[in-house]
């Protein structure tokens, strides 16, 4: 109650996301719905600078849509990408995985990772697979430690879904546009929550638009307590 009246500070002034590594992105042009070319790239590389982003991992989608998107294919244009741009962050390459039916031939080709062995993954926003603890499962018994991307966003998840995959093992990556709003209230609504209750273990910025991005990060306003969340979540992202 009340919750207006409490002081709230916008990120980019709170000096939170100064050397900030983020795990969550879309930068390689051209292969996904993320950028379409270096130019944007670029642009987007100097407003990340201009926050103070330290790192990045890039992210590409990779799912049965988009077939051609294995890891040669990624890690030459990510090689390419690499040079030419100039910038003072430095790139990882992993990717974000859709678990459909494509996905258990991209675990035999091998899967690109966050760090060592977490390896991000997401669902339809809408239904989950009929066997998603068995992927899951699976992908641990590999070796694998799964990070749900964009947690708050599935629609068809609620707190008992969510309770039963953290007891399990599988951790979750927040959106940091998320607390803005940007995808509507309900995924506001529950990464507010999750935050609060700590539900989370990473933090990302899923950058697919300047213009969004931009414009959530400028308007995002939160309380000191969960400013200190979010610095403990990237604090985790530097681990990687």
């Amino acid at each position: 109650m009340f919750s207006f009246l409490i002081p709230k500070k916008n990120i980019v002034e709170s000096g939170v996301l100064k050397g900030m590594t983020d795990v969550h992105c879309h930068l390689l042009p051209g292969i996904d719905d993320g950028v379409a070319n270096l130019e944007e790239a670029r642009r987007a590389l100097d407003l990340m600078e201009s926050l103070g982003v330290r790192r990045v991992f890039l992210t590409p989608h990779v799912m049965e849509d988009l077939a051609d998107n294995c890891p040669a294919f990624l890690e030459e244009r990510f090689a390419w990408f690499c040079s030419q741009v100039t910038t003072p962050i430095k790139f990882h390459l992993a990717a974000e995985y859709m678990l459909d039916n494509g996905f258990p031939k991209q675990c035999k080709e091998g899967l690109l990772t966050l760090g060592d062995n977490r390896v991000l993954v997401e669902t339809s926003y809408f239904s989950a697979p009929y066997d998603l603890k068995t992927i899951l499962y699976n992908l641990q018994s590999e070796g694998y430690q799964p990070v749900l991307a964009h947690a708050e966003r599935y629609m068809y998840m609620d707190w008992n879904d969510y309770d039963y995959l953290r007891e399990h093992g599988i951790i979750f990556q927040m959106n940091i546009m998320s607390l803005s709003g940007t995808y509507g209230p309900l995924p506001c609504e529950k990464a507010r929550k999750m935050l609060e209750k700590d539900y989370y273990e990473h933090v990302g910025s899923d950058y697919h638009q300047y213009r969004v991005y931009e414009h959530a990060l400028r308007h995002l306003n939160l309380t000191k307590k969960q400013l200190e969340k979010v610095k403990l979540l990237l604090d985790n992202n530097d681990r990687l």
